[in-house]
């Protein structure tokens, strides 16, 4: 849920609260009836009401839809075996790609971004290679070499690896002589 939704969801129980707050002063007859019927008789009519009464089922509608997303596992793989299930977390997996690809000769630095796809599993590597590689060279063993410790470790067969060179690196690292 992001941050807008968070902001509506605040606003939105800030009211419900109101609301449920009257109906029990309501029904505790601390509120006398003939107050509410004139509120709702100054309201009746008025295409002011009906616009803020369609905003409110408009940010219900919105807020479900928010609740509904981000409870279905997006955060995890799930695979099935007889005594139960195994949860594998998207964060796990993006570390996993990062020490491959940290492995391979000629790569400076990567950032990696996992998540789910039409195909399955999509890995998208942004990654800052040394200037005296071959780019070619070195992504295709990156792309490999992600797809084997994905397959091995978590067990998916079907990754969509791109691999994104970000920038050429041109910093010399000159080792420093201790005297």
């Amino acid at each position: 849920m992001g941050i807008l939704d968070r902001i509506i969801l605040t606003i939105y129980t800030f009211l419900l609260t109101v609301l449920s707050l009257g109906v029990i002063l309501l029904s505790l007859r601390l509120i006398p009836l003939q107050w509410v019927w004139t509120s709702v008789d100054q309201i009746y009519g008025h295409w002011e009401t009906g616009l803020m009464g369609a905003v409110f089922f408009l940010v219900s509608v919105r807020l479900l839809l928010a609740g509904v997303r981000s409870q279905r596992s997006r955060h995890a793989i799930l695979h099935h075996t007889d005594l139960g299930d195994v949860h594998i977390s998207i964060y796990s997996i993006e570390n996993l790609v990062e020490k491959t690809a940290r492995r391979i000769r000629g790569i400076r630095n990567v950032n990696v971004t996992v998540g789910y796809g039409k195909q399955g599993l999509e890995v998208d590597v942004k990654a800052v290679v040394s200037p005296d590689s071959n780019i070619p060279a070195v992504t295709h063993e990156m792309q490999q070499q992600i797809y084997d410790a994905i397959k091995n470790t978590v067990g998916v067969d079907t990754v969509d690896i791109r691999i994104i060179v970000k920038n050429i690196s041109n910093d010399f690292r000159s080792r420093h002589r201790v005297e």
